[in-house]
């Protein structure tokens, strides 16, 4: 059901490794380290090796927002794990709406002038994120501001003007890789848009930001349509997928799909369901809560992502008392319901969990991780009752998700007509725990011997009720999940 990864010598590796172990680190200036592709092409590393989770929280509409605001919200995301901050330099009406400050991010509309004074508030804003310790995922313009091709004009209805051609998309990312060359920012190209039709434009604006960034590389990505085509292109370091806001959600279905694609990337789940978003894919409507960010987050990480993005409604788009000018101008209150006050939702409960799936993920080698659902014996299942394995690949451990803690048969060893002796688990002892994603406790569940199939009954079960189920080779003497330990490799 995978395709085991090969030996990672493309023209793809060439091109995008090389330039990053030229330079061993980010310019002086920075305290955070650079970020490169792992070497089996999987997963993000530091310049030095050691694994990097991508673990990201949305606030795209961040420029609009007041200092203050902005402290209060980075200092949350840092102290709850969140290692990168996914925001965008200008929003839907690039050329007309004002930062909190009544800057517009070009003068005079013209996008080869961009404004100082309105970039000196993104330049407040990687900097306190640098000092937290967040990465700024950076969208340069949100894409629908981009030039569109004739055959997509006037699809969908957009009554904001074009922004950036291919001229222009060079010399503004230009702009935008000198001035944060030094800087730990990741570039996400697009922003919700259409890849297909605008390849010139990108790659345009990606040859701005290499010759901006002047050999101090930063990872870059592209940030599409739900369940649009992979995007092939020669700027790109890793895949960024999204789905639609809803409870049945698949991303495991579309990661596994980008892990059985060539090049080798790593995947990147960057919207998959905001937590208190109102879905609409019911009969009668459901609100997105912590179970069903828990769930995709986890069943994305487990099916082989490089990374998550959380995000909460009410939060990326800053609804509060006073409502901003990018909330009323996203028209979101119709179609995704209403919004509690931002700070309200800065504390909605998923964004505080997910530092106990970071803490999982972390306990045990990442970059060795890959996904196996062969490891579950029955109905795998979908969506809301999801069963989704992973495993490393020398066998020493297995996490296993169950979305709503069902009984489950796990298979330890293969005795198929292919493998007639194949173990999945490394060691004749195999050591067992059961995980609580929503408090990060564990219980050790015991040692026994390894076994072709085995039984595990959940501490508990129905909606809500997910655990993780935890097998460790007994004789890597692996801490309790969960517990923080530095992995290099």
């Amino acid at each position: 059901m995978r395709k085991l990864p090969g030996v990672f010598s493309s023209w793809w590796r060439t091109f995008i490794l090389l330039p990053v172990f030229a330079c061993a680190g980010w310019a002086q200036g920075t305290s955070l380290p650079q970020l490169r592709i792992s070497d089996n092409g999987r997963y993000l590393v530091k310049a030095d090796g050691s694994p990097f989770l991508y673990l990201a929280d949305t606030a795209w509409t961040m420029l609009d927002w007041t200092r203050a605001d902005v402290n209060v919200y980075l200092q949350d995301r840092a102290k709850k794990g969140f290692t990168v901050i996914q925001i965008s330099a200008a929003g839907f009406n690039a050329l007309a709406t004002p930062n909190a400050f009544g800057q517009t991010i070009f003068v005079d509309r013209n996008p080869n002038r961009p404004n100082d004074a309105y970039f000196q508030e993104l330049d407040y804003v990687v900097n306190e994120a640098e000092s937290l310790g967040l990465y700024v995922a950076l969208v340069p313009l949100w894409a629908n501001n981009f030039e569109r091709p004739a055959h997509l004009d006037g699809f969908p209805d957009d009554p904001y003007p074009d922004v950036l051609d291919p001229s222009t998309a060079f010399s503004y990312g230009k702009f935008l890789g000198e001035r944060y060359r030094q800087k730990p920012v990741i570039w996400i190209l697009g922003g919700d848009w259409f890849y297909s039709g605008y390849e010139d434009v990108y790659r345009s604006m990606a040859a701005g930001l290499k010759e901006g960034e002047n050999g101090i590389p930063h990872l870059m990505t592209f940030h599409q349509k739900p369940r649009a085509p992979l995007v092939q292109a020669r700027w790109l370091n890793f895949q960024m997928i999204q789905t639609s806001h809803t409870i049945w959600n698949r991303s495991y279905d579309l990661i596994l799909q980008d892990w059985n694609s060539e090049p080798t990337r790593p995947v990147v789940m960057g919207e998959g369901g905001y937590e208190g978003i109102a879905d609409h894919t019911m009969e009668v409507v459901h609100t997105i809560d912590a179970a069903d960010v828990r769930r995709i987050a986890y069943c994305a990480f487990f099916a082989g992502a490089a990374g998550y993005t959380y995000g909460a409604q009410g939060v990326w788009n800053h609804y509060g008392p006073r409502p901003p000018r990018a909330a009323q101008a996203s028209g979101a209150t119709g179609r995704w319901g209403s919004s509690p006050p931002w700070p309200e939702a800065l504390q909605l409960p998923g964004s505080a969990q997910l530092r106990f799936l970071r803490a999982l993920l972390e306990s045990r080698p990442m970059v060795e991780r890959i996904p196996d659902q062969w490891l579950i014996a029955d109905d795998q299942l979908s969506t809301v009752d999801r069963i989704q394995a992973t495993r490393a690949e020398d066998g020493s451990y297995a996490f296993i998700y169950m979305a709503s803690g069902r009984k489950l048969r796990v298979q330890m060893i293969d005795h198929g007509d292919a493998f007639p002796f194949f173990n999945k688990l490394s060691g004749d002892r195999i050591r067992a725990f059961w995980y609580d994603p929503r408090n990060g406790t564990s219980q050790n569940i015991g040692e026994f011997k390894k076994e072709a199939f085995r039984d595990f009954t959940p501490p508990s079960t129905g909606t809500g009720n997910d655990w993780v189920l935890v097998l460790d080779d007994a004789s890597k003497n692996y801490p309790p999940p969960g517990t923080s330990v530095d992995h290099q490799h």
